[in-house]
């Protein structure tokens, strides 16, 4: 019962005294409602306490109850903690271009169904030197997953191989390097694209025709790949192909065509991406504007976002573009298997479409959907994010109270 007394009086005390020092015992000279509510705040608090402690203390008296206090205070020290969750580190090529951005999205959505992953992300910013250096970086770390998009093959394939060698699972998306030692490889099949796009054009070149063909860069094997289907695949073999290269960027496509002699010949422009062929299509329209509207302009990604490919098919600016998924949703589905020790494919090659108009439309609104549920999604994590902390702090708050009182 002394033990009663005197907790109820410490509580009562330090109460009175916050209480006391902060109001200085006085409610006539509080100067705003504020002061006053937060001063009856005080008092309900010290009052609860009184309460809480009280009823506490006598269901101490149950030398059960103690052995309750010790089981849930031991508890609490053990396994309630979330664990170390794994490092997925992804080494991007390029992170400013609009179909490495949907990629990025992609990866995101996927990994929010996990809560035991952490990816890191290291943008080479088109340089083969910091590509190789953020890689070493990551292979110093040991990082648990390895993602390698390359700038280019032939340079990032040592490092590459040596993340591997070294064994640390290496995943390769969208392009390939110049080994097989790597543990999958995601990504679409630019071969195909190419082939089919050929075949595409062929429906709409009159005999004779003149193709104004945009390079991605003549190192890179999706650009390799997409200009060797397009040969093959066009069933029209007289043509004439006027060729530039536009390093994937809009801005250097629309700068590189524009100093093309003659615009009057082309019946149709095709792209390595779209944003290229957008670029190219501008180039044109400043020259001559009446001849974009003879030109056929085919592109390869159908990206959605803002100026992407999806948004140029719908809105008429691109005649069609040839669906190059960009496998992020793959690429996080093959390391979580990879990290539960599953089994997995070598190469897990993804599938392709022609996209028109209409079907740029219908996609259009499936992208803003599944970019508002990522947004819901980030926001509902955020929320248990910050139910947990403030669960976490209540918890040991409680367990340190009820240990002192034992």
């Amino acid at each position: 019962e002394s033990i009663t007394d005197s907790s109820l009086f410490l509580v009562s005390s330090v109460g009175k005294f916050v209480s006391n020092v902060l109001f200085k015992q006085r409610t006539d000279n509080y100067i705003c409602r504020p002061v006053y509510y937060l001063h009856a705040y005080c008092v309900t608090v010290r009052f609860f306490f009184y309460i809480c402690i009280k009823s506490f203390l006598r269901i101490m008296k149950n030398p059960v109850a103690y052995l309750l206090v010790f089981y849930l205070f031991l508890s609490s020290c053990s396994g309630v903690e979330k664990e170390e969750p794994y490092v997925i580190a992804f080494s991007q090529c390029m992170m400013d271009d609009v179909w490495r951005q949907a990629m990025m999205l992609e990866m995101n959505i996927e990994a929010s169904n996990y809560d035991n992953i952490r990816i890191v992300i290291a943008d080479a910013k088109e340089s083969n030197e910091t590509q190789i250096k953020q890689i070493q970086q990551f292979i110093d770390q040991k990082v648990d997953v390895l993602i390698i998009s390359p700038n280019q093959s032939d340079s990032i394939t040592p490092i590459a191989v040596e993340a591997y060698r070294k064994g640390i699972p290496t995943i390769i998306v969208d392009r390939k390097i110049g080994s097989e030692e790597y543990t999958a490889y995601v990504g679409g099949d630019s071969y195909e694209i190419g082939r089919i796009a050929g075949e595409y054009a062929s429906a709409f070149l009159p005999e004779n025709a003149t193709i104004a063909e945009v390079w991605g860069t003549k190192l890179s094997s999706p650009a390799q790949e997409r200009h060797l289907g397009f040969i093959n695949g066009l069933k029209k073999k007289n043509v004439n192909i006027k060729t530039v290269v536009g390093n994937w960027r809009r801005e250097i496509a629309k700068k590189e065509v524009s100093q093309l002699e003659d615009f009057n010949d082309i019946d149709l422009v095709y792209a390595h991406n779209d944003v290229m062929a957008l670029g190219a299509r501008e180039a044109i329209s400043e020259r001559d504007s009446a001849l974009v509207s003879k030109i056929i302009f085919l592109g390869v990604d159908a990206a959605f976002g803002k100026g992407a490919g999806l948004e140029a098919v719908a809105n008429g600016l691109l005649n069609a573009s040839f669906l190059y998924p960009t496998g992020g949703d793959q690429v996080i589905r093959v390391a979580m298997k990879i990290l539960n020790k599953e089994q997995t494919d070598k190469k897990y090659i993804l599938n392709t479409a022609v996209v028109e108009k209409n079907t740029a439309r219908t996609l259009l609104l499936q992208s803003d959907q599944l970019i508002n549920y990522q947004n819901r999604i980030e926001q509902q994590k955020r929320n248990i994010d910050m139910l947990f902390q403030k669960f976490s702090m209540l918890r040991h708050s409680l367990f340190l109270i009820l240990s002192l009182l034992a």
